[in-house]
């Protein structure tokens, strides 16, 4: 048995001696690196042998020895990154909610059960970035839209209280102001300066700065992996990055190498239904579209936006059906006089489909694609006209968004959401509908928020037409006179629901 045993170790032995020795001779061809040189210690270099003919790799070889280069991009990350940091800020959103219970009376619900509508405060999380010393904070709409009370914690660890100032629905941006301490000097605070997005190139570098999962000052790196890419339910643009965004970095900046702000993170791409986690692909708005928004803001003035001078609505199903259509598109109902849709041969009952080679899904998104065009611009419109697919090519002017950009004042537009409500302006259509006369003054109650004080005294759908003896144009001069309100005396707003004029005392 031992004999045996020694027997088959001998030859065990021999057979591995007899590998090496056969591998040494082949791997010693010249130009072949092999693990001997690796034992010895042999340094590899740019002229080592691995650039030998019978070597895998026949490009340069970094000396992994001379990590100087590399330490060099090291520092170099670190260092943007700590520049960086102390101006994004983690933003904490509260909202009052109704929660509907059911409550049993007596033990078990031996009497009967009675529901109640308790509220509740609900939190939300997201990330910002300061973009003036005074400041202002980009981010991005959603975190913020529903909020009765924001808090933003800074790099330091200091909290502050800060108010919604203007947003930018479509385009998801939000602009914040940091709410100033009372009673001592302002104070200053360390902005992040815009890049240029339109000089970004696929292939930079960049880095996600935010607040997943309430993980402060967590850091990403990653690539612009491409350009102009769009959500299914949304006409804007994104920049893909595959750098980690993560539920908690809305909001939150992408910077370049430089350590500009060139995008707003604003989302992750699952690319399947349900599934919450990173799979590669973030969106991020770019750079210049947030800072559109924040100079408009910040200087209380209105944004020009791409003006084409029409009428949309939903295409009613029976003209889907009956032209075959593939996509919904946008039903013109109107083409106002002397504007560039006019000059371009649009007419009402226009079915517009098609926008520079890209299918229209709605009337949102066909007023999407022309808020983005500068003046001057021009675009391939696709129109179904009875049947007929023709293109009309308009020029685009630039006018003052009033439909979509939100310009939160101050004070009215406070008094406003304190009352419970939220106002809109009318349309032609809807004058019409209402029997409103063109001229005659009148915005309307969109929406009458549940549980508040204008609940028991309006609804959705009444029209505003004076406040004391001055009319009501436009939501603007409504705002304008709330905030000039007297505060010694009462108000009377003067409103009409289905013709039929009412009165509301609004207290000082």
């Amino acid at each position: 048995m031992m004999a045996r045993f020694v027997s088959n170790f001998l030859i065990t032995v021999v057979v591995l001696l007899t590998a090496v020795f056969l591998y040494r001779v082949v791997s010693n061809t010249p130009g072949q690196y092999t693990i001997y040189d690796l034992v010895k210690g042999t340094k590899l270099t740019a002229t080592s042998p691995a650039l030998g003919q019978s070597g895998f790799y026949q490009g340069p070889v970094v000396d992994p020895n001379d990590l100087e280069v590399l330490t060099k991009v090291n520092r170099a990350l670190a260092d943007i990154t700590e520049a960086v940091v102390p101006s994004v800020v983690s933003i904490d959103t509260k909202k009052t909610v109704n929660v509907r219970r059911v409550v049993p009376t007596g033990p078990f619900g031996m009497f009967g059960y009675y529901q109640n509508q308790p509220t509740e405060r609900s939190a939300g999380l997201g990330s910002g970035a300061i973009v003036s010393e005074e400041g202002h904070i980009v981010t991005n709409h959603h975190v913020v839209a529903t909020a009765d009370q924001i808090q933003v914690t800074l790099n330091d660890g200091s909290i502050f209280e800060a108010e919604l100032i203007g947003s930018d629905p479509i385009v998801d941006v939000a602009i914040l102001k940091i709410v100033q301490p009372e009673g001592v000097a302002p104070l200053k605070f360390n902005p992040l300066p815009f890049g240029d997005s339109d000089q970004v190139r696929v292939g930079e570098m960049a880095l996600a700065i935010g607040n997943p999962f309430g993980l402060s000052e967590t850091v990403t790196r990653g690539i612009i992996s491409a350009k102009q890419r769009q959500l299914t339910d949304s006409a804007n643009e994104y920049f893909q990055v595959d750098a980690v965004i993560n539920p908690g970095n809305s909001g939150g900046p992408l910077v370049n190498i430089r350590g500009e702000l060139i995008g707003v993170n604003v989302a992750i791409f699952t690319g399947q239904q349900n599934v919450k986690v990173w799979q590669g692909i973030g969106l991020s708005i770019p750079s210049n579209e947030a800072r559109e928004i924040y100079e408009a803001i910040a200087n209380d003035r209105p944004l020009e936006r791409g003006y084409l001078g029409v009428g949309l609505d939903n295409v009613p199903m029976q003209y889907m059906q009956a032209y075959r259509m593939k996509t919904p598109g946008a039903l013109v109902l109107e083409v106002t006089p002397n504007s560039p849709a006019e000059s371009a041969g649009m007419q009402r009952g226009d079915i517009v489909i098609g926008f520079d080679k890209k299918a229209i899904t709605s009337p949102q998104d066909f007023i999407g694609r022309i808020r983005r065009k500068k003046s001057g611009e021009t675009a391939d419109l696709k129109i179904l006209r009875q049947g007929e697919e023709i293109t009309l090519t308009p020029e685009f002017v630039a006018k003052a968004d009033k439909n979509t950009f939100q310009i939160r004042k101050v004070s009215g537009q406070n008094i406003t959401e304190s009352l419970g409500i939220q106002v809109q302006d009318i349309n032609r259509q809807q004058r019409d509908a209402l029997g409103v006369p063109a001229n005659f003054p009148a915005i309307m109650i969109s929406d009458v928020k549940s549980g508040s004080q204008a609940e028991s005294r309006f609804k959705a759908g009444d029209l505003i037409h004076m406040i004391n003896r001055d009319a009501v144009t436009d939501v603007d001069v409504f705002y304008n006179l709330l905030e000039s309100l007297p505060r010694d005396n009462r108000s009377i707003m003067i409103l009409s629901r289905n013709g039929e004029r009412f009165a509301a005392v609004l207290n000082p």
